[in-house]
């Protein structure tokens, strides 16, 4: 090959300036830099590096794995079911009062037992005062004995025997009541406030649940 022909061919700077890789050690000007072609790649940390920095802060030297027991936590509310009526309140006649006269109400053994059912269905029993029914009061709308024991002792609704002369003569047309048969034919009866009538039905259906499973056990 003659020295023209050396001449005419582009050198290996030439080249290089075009921004083709080269591998070298000496950095070419003008040519990009590549990670991984013409220069070295970024230094990846290992894993470990974080860990051990933080065993650095804590100040523990392990000889060997480090092991962090965990406490084991027991969850217990799918075995433990809230009582249906859990934080109701639910009235009954203690005594029988007209003026200053007050007598105390005896209970029939059906009562006791839907005192005991309405307890375990999670009720709040509350002892309250009623009106011995006399033929020349007239109760209205503006003075009611269940509005006033429901407001005064904050209860969800009153329970009575239908032997028993607590609350009946105090539900007048248009208040909310409900009643379930005792076995001997005789009825239990829920009372509620005028704005209560939602809450009978829950109480009832409630009533009726607990009952049944204590007679079928």
């Amino acid at each position: 090959m003659t020295g023209e022909a050396l001449g005419s061919l582009p050198s290996q700077a030439d080249k290089t300036s075009q921004g083709s890789v080269v591998f070298s050690a000496e950095h070419q000007k003008g040519v990009p830099l590549i990670p991984g072609y013409n220069t070295l790649a970024p230094q990846l940390r290992p894993i470990q590096d974080p860990a051990l920095s933080l065993i650095a802060l804590s100040g523990i030297d392990p000889t060997g794995p480090v092991m962090v027991e965990v406490p084991l936590v027991l969850n217990n509310t799918t075995f433990t079911a809230s009582p249906v009526l859990a934080g109701w309140r639910i009235g009954f006649a203690e005594r029988y009062v007209r003026g200053d006269h007050g007598e105390p109400l005896q209970h029939r053994a059906a009562m006791h037992r839907a005192f005991d059912i309405l307890r375990q269905a999670g009720a709040q029993l509350v002892a309250v005062d009623a009106r011995r029914e006399d033929h020349s009061l007239q109760f209205t709308l503006k003075s009611n004995e269940i509005d006033h024991l429901v407001t005064e002792h904050r209860l969800d609704a009153l329970v009575s025997d239908g032997q028993s002369a607590a609350f009946h003569r105090a539900c007048i047309s248009g208040y909310p009541s409900l009643c379930e048969p005792f076995e001997d034919g005789s009825k239990l009866w829920f009372y509620g406030a005028r704005w209560s009538r939602d809450a009978l039905p829950v109480l009832l259906c409630a009533y009726r649940h607990i009952s049944a499973g204590a007679s079928g056990s």
